[in-house]
């Protein structure tokens, strides 16, 4: 079984962000952030990382 660490999630929610911001803008990144009590991918908990990357990516494919 393989298992994604935060680092790993940290940084596919940061690409599906910038890809998400530069086709559509911040407004979508920011408002999912928000759902999670955060302003950025910082101040995310780390239990909501999966639920977060999910959400993001789900985003970025309907942009494809």
């Amino acid at each position: 079984m393989t298992s994604i660490s935060n680092n790993d999630y940290i940084v596919s929610i940061e690409e599906s962000a910038s890809i998400i911001y530069s086709e559509i803008g911040p407004e979508v990144v920011d408002s999912v952030f928000q759902r999670y009590g955060a302003q950025c991918v910082e101040d995310l908990n780390p239990a909501d990382l999966p639920d977060v990357f999910s959400e993001l990516y789900a985003i970025e494919a309907d942009l494809r």
